[in-house]
């Protein structure tokens, strides 16, 4: 049997209840002005209100997103414009600057990292102070990246990461105020203990194997999946009392869901994944990110499939998945759920489109969000699963071209 391979990393179960030596190592953790949420959206939600950004003020947003970093500004009243991102992944400075110029009240621009990724933060930076904006750096993607020696996310007045994208932790998003001028006191609630805890034991059940074959891969899988459907039953059962006689229930809540929910505003990250964070080697998770997606890149540049948007591996840079522009938005469907079928989780990435953008006018950032598609290459895979991905990648990207 071939083994499993997950899109995300996994915590091992000691982890979960275990604390280890303090996570305050790195950048935006060990900043005196950063605090933990249950998720990234809700840390912008409390830096734009912390930032000052008002009703009818208008923030400029990049027209490539997810849509989870457009409903904080959307909740809170703000205006917002979108500016164009190129068919490569970076900025349209010539449509930023017209969209600076000529919109009315612009108080903030938001830029993204993507898949790591820096854009060119040191030009944008100084825009944004020629103009008297402020800047918001959305770091989601890029967790450990740094551009030019300096980590991404110390340029913005306010930045944003979402430690659940590249650590094996069940939630965790965090704000962190680089401005000194502004000012912020955080109201912090604990997170629903059961959101937690099933959001982990799913990570457990979908974690990657190393040999499906093994006695101890198989006690473990008998473990992880008897905790997860255990879970289960009971999450089933809180959604029909949550349904019939507890409306406001938030035990069901996860922080990768779409739907921005005011009631959990103020959740920070759970102790779970403080534990987790406490026993992970940040460098390390760094380290083997950078070899496994320069592992594929070798292979995808003497064997193109589709287009790549990074050619090379920037020194600094923490990637979050190896990226592939497929030629239609049915390859990459039809890409994924061969690959997945076999074992192989990937990512048909941000597919969802928010009916606040005008997307007519935005053509490359459609053609983004139709076309391109990542392959895992965080710190749980080995090469010899890179060798099964690219394996699978092949067979399945053959057959769909005969």
């Amino acid at each position: 049997m071939l083994s499993h391979i997950s899109g995300r990393p996994a915590p091992a179960l000691n982890q979960l209840f275990t604390k280890g030596i303090s996570y305050k190592t790195v950048f935006p953790l060990n900043q005196e002005k950063s605090f933990l949420f249950f998720s990234a959206r809700y840390a912008l939600s409390a830096g734009i209100k912390a930032a000052g950004i008002e009703l009818d003020d208008t923030v400029l947003l990049p027209s490539y997103n997810c849509w989870t970093e457009i409903e904080p500004f959307l909740h809170a009243g703000i205006r917002t414009v979108y500016y164009r991102i190129n068919s490569d992944l970076t900025v349209d400075f010539d449509d930023l600057l017209k969209k600076i110029k000529y919109t009315n009240k612009v108080k903030a621009l938001l830029v993204t990292h993507f898949l790591g990724f820096p854009q060119p933060i040191d030009k944008i930076k100084n825009i944004c102070k020629e103009s008297r904006l402020l800047l918001i750096e959305d770091c989601a993607h890029a967790f450990l990246s740094d551009f030019n020696g300096k980590a991404l996310g110390s340029y913005g007045d306010i930045s944003i990461f979402s430690l659940l994208k590249t650590l094996s932790v069940p939630n965790g998003g965090v704000l962190v105020i680089n401005n000194q001028d502004i000012t912020y006191r955080r109201n912090h609630e604990d997170p629903n203990l059961f959101s937690t805890i099933y959001c982990a034991a799913e990570l457990l059940k979908n974690r990657t194997c190393l040999n499906n074959n093994s006695y101890g891969e198989k006690v473990n899988k008998f473990l992880y999946n008897g905790f997860y459907n255990t879970l289960s039953i009971i999450r089933m059962t809180l959604a029909g009392f949550r349904k019939y006689v507890h409306p406001s229930g938030l035990y069901l809540v996860r922080p990768d869901a779409y739907i921005y929910n005011e009631n959990i505003c103020a959740w920070g990250m759970s102790a779970v994944s403080k534990a987790i964070l406490s026993q992970t080697d940040f460098e390390r998770v760094k380290d083997i990110r950078r070899k496994n997606y320069q592992y594929l890149l070798k292979y995808f540049l003497e064997n193109e499939r589709g287009k790549l948007p990074f050619r090379e591996l920037s020194p600094g840079v923490c990637p979050l998945f190896f990226p592939i522009i497929l030629d239609s938005s049915e390859t990459r469907e039809k890409i994924y759920t061969i690959l997945k079928n076999k074992g192989v989780i990937t990512h048909p990435w941000w597919d969802r489109f928010h009916p606040d953008i005008p997307w007519k006018e935005f053509p490359d950032a459609v053609y983004l969000k139709e076309k391109l598609f990542g392959l895992p290459i965080h710190q749980d895979l080995t090469y010899d699963h890179l060798d099964r991905i690219i394996e699978e990648f092949e067979k399945a990207y053959r057959n769909i071209k005969k």
